[in-house]
């Protein structure tokens, strides 16, 4: 499980070199339906749960091979 230190830290260590990225509309539209008004308002924290989804995908990935 990605704990959400682990997630701060990858966040804001990359946010110098972060870049806009295009998600494809079934995922965005999970992402929208899963997430609290607050979230949805809050562009930092939208990108902190994708940095976590994705980190998530990566060590199961990983666990697989």
């Amino acid at each position: 499980m990605i704990e959400k230190d682990d997630v701060d830290r990858k966040w804001k260590l990359s946010e110098k070199t972060r870049m806009n990225i295009s998600l494809p509309s079934d995922i965005a539209n999970w992402l929208d339906d899963n997430a609290s008004l607050t979230w949805k308002l809050d562009k930092a924290a939208r990108s902190k749960q994708v940095t976590k989804i994705l980190m998530e995908a990566k060590e199961k990935s990983e666990k697989e091979y």
